[in-house]
């Protein structure tokens, strides 16, 4: 479920653009670059459990 949410962001940023609205359409992408980012530094620092 939580993965889904940069997508969505995406999503409306997308609709954003395609309706000419400049300013709320960055800042859309921007959310979605931040969560991309959190999601990122999750993944990286998370250990893996592979032990035997």
């Amino acid at each position: 479920m939580i993965m889904m949410l940069p997508f969505l962001t995406a999503l409306i940023a997308i609709g954003l653009t395609m309706r000419g609205e400049r300013t709320p359409t960055i800042i859309a992408w921007g959310i979605t670059f931040l969560i991309f980012l959190a999601w990122l530094q999750y993944h990286m620092t998370d250990t893996l459990n592979i032990s035997l």
